[in-house]
């Protein structure tokens, strides 16, 4: 698959600091009954497209892996943030943690009901799907029924225990996505909206999930069939039939000049809002109206001259276009009428607060909806939790001091081995060196005696040859001659 094209001369890249104030998140599910449900599985995926782009999308959780392993991995992959789905295995009621790591704290809601994009679609007339492009940023945070007293206030003083665990928790959901800057974000890059809101009456958080889709209200019918037909090659060009020009198409002079096809009723003015047009097609033409005014105010001038009018209606009429310009640029700059629809692409989930604890998962019970412990009870469970760490820390003692103490005697092993293969060694090598002496003693003996051999041999060979070896021979030609 093409890689989308990064521009690097026109666009500020993104500094490492800014990379890190980034918050990233993992979404993943714990247990084996958890591993199990397809349907809970499928909501996984669902919630990993909701947090994108900043999640682990192609994460894949094994039955092996513990809760430990993906908060180890938290810190080198610099993960902010635990999404932990678990489903109970006496009564398979399923369970959403979120926690921040990597000191915690861990929220736990139970999941009342839930529904999963597929199901959410089929319900819907025209529904939608996401594109790659429009997970490219973040979705805008919207939360409702929350209570905002404390966001004014500093200090934690005057609040109840249920306004600390509601702070906690509404500043665990605001960190989830990167704080938007209004000077710097592009509103053409927010294409989707996360909404988050609390009942007050029962207490349930419902959390959905939109698409924005923004719409031309006054737009003929014919410029709206051509939109699509740029914008989607698979979309036929609108039919010219019974049509003189192009004009008569984008004017709709035989139907009505404002035609719409748009689901979204003009008549609720909540879902029309006004748009100042920056295009450069907008600006153009605005230019070429107030060119043709002028053009128009000078030519009747003329003509009132050449009639014969006084020097004062013809001032007149010169200073009436300077009245009149600005009118003109005002009429050819008013805002267009643009509808926002919102489409639920889910998934859809309703949640209710358990618990909150410090820590990941492992800690202080700091709030708890259904169980609620008196002041003896709690000191009771402190000591029985401090008593439990010192006992805890012992061991841990116990168990490096047993370490140590096998390493020790493990080395001292491994060094009386390599002491004994050392004196092994050299003991071998002292015997080479007597066997190297005897063979040398040998070899010196057995030289001598065949020094010795050779000379008896000699002499036994020629012993009966006489000395006078040359007389012999030429005695007998001398007697000859004579």
């Amino acid at each position: 698959m093409a890689r989308r094209r990064t521009k690097k001369r026109t666009h500020v890249q993104p500094t490492e600091e800014d990379l890190k104030g980034i918050p990233k998140s993992m979404v993943i599910r714990v247990g084996q009954t958890s591993l199990a449900n397809h349907s809970l599985n499928q909501l996984v995926r669902d919630f990993r497209q909701v947090m994108q782009p900043h999640t682990a999308i192609r994460l894949k959780e094994r039955k092996s892996n513990k809760l430990r392993d993906f908060v180890v991995m938290c810190g080198p992959l610099g993960v902010s943030h635990l999404f932990i789905f678990t489903q109970s295995e006496r009564t398979g009621n399923v369970s959403l943690k979120v926690a921040r790591t990597p000191n915690g704290p861990t929220v736990t809601f139970q999941v009342m009901d839930y529904s999963l994009s597929r199901d959410i679609k089929k319900y819907l007339k025209k529904p939608k799907s996401l594109n790659s492009e429009d997970v490219l940023s973040p979705p805008l945070l919207v939360m409702n029924g929350f209570n905002s007293k404390f966001n004014r206030d500093g200090g934690d003083d005057g609040l109840d225990d249920k306004a600390r665990v509601e702070k906690v928790v509404v500043s665990m959901f605001q960190n989830i996505f990167p704080p938007l800057n209004p000077a710097q974000t592009q509103l053409n890059s927010i294409k989707r909206v996360f909404m988050i809101n609390k009942d007050q009456a029962t207490g349930e958080i419902s959390l959905r999930h939109y698409a924005i889709e923004i719409k031309d209200v006054e737009i003929s019918r014919g410029l709206k069939g051509l939109f699509r037909a740029k914008n989607n090659l698979h979309k036929k060009l609108p039919v010219l039939t019974g049509k003189q020009d192009i004009a008569s198409l984008i004017l709709d002079h035989d139907i009505d000049p404002y035609t719409s096809e748009s689901e979204v009723d003009e008549d609720d003015p909540s879902n029309i809002i006004r748009v100042a047009d920056q295009t450069k097609e907008a600006g153009i033409k605005q230019k070429i109206d107030i060119q043709k005014q002028k053009i128009e105010e000078q030519r009747k001038k003329q003509e009132d001259i050449a009639a014969g009018l006084s020097d004062g209606e013809g001032n007149d009429n010169v200073d009436a276009p300077v009245d009149n310009a600005p009118q003109v640029e005002t009429d050819a700059s008013n805002p267009r009428k643009k509808a926002i629809r919102l489409t639920e692409v889910g998934p859809r989930l309703t949640l209710k607060l358990v618990k909150l604890e410090e820590g990941i998962c492992s800690g202080k019970v700091l709030y708890h909806e259904y169980v609620h412990k008196t002041d003896d009870e709690i000191k009771l469970l402190e000591k029985r939790h401090r008593a439990k760490l010192r006992l805890k820390e012992e061991r841990r003692k116990e168990q490096e001091a047993n370490l140590q103490r096998k390493n020790a005697a493990k080395e001292a092993k491994k060094q009386r081995k390599l002491e004994r293969r050392a004196a092994r060694k050299a003991a071998e090598k002292d015997a080479d060196g007597d066997e190297d002496m005897d063979k040398e003693n040998n070899a010196g003996s057995n030289d001598e005696s065949s020094d010795s051999d050779s000379e008896s041999e000699s002499e036994h060979n020629y012993s009966d040859v006489p000395e006078d070896i040359d007389s012999d021979l030429f005695s007998d030609i001398e007697e000859a001659a004579q």
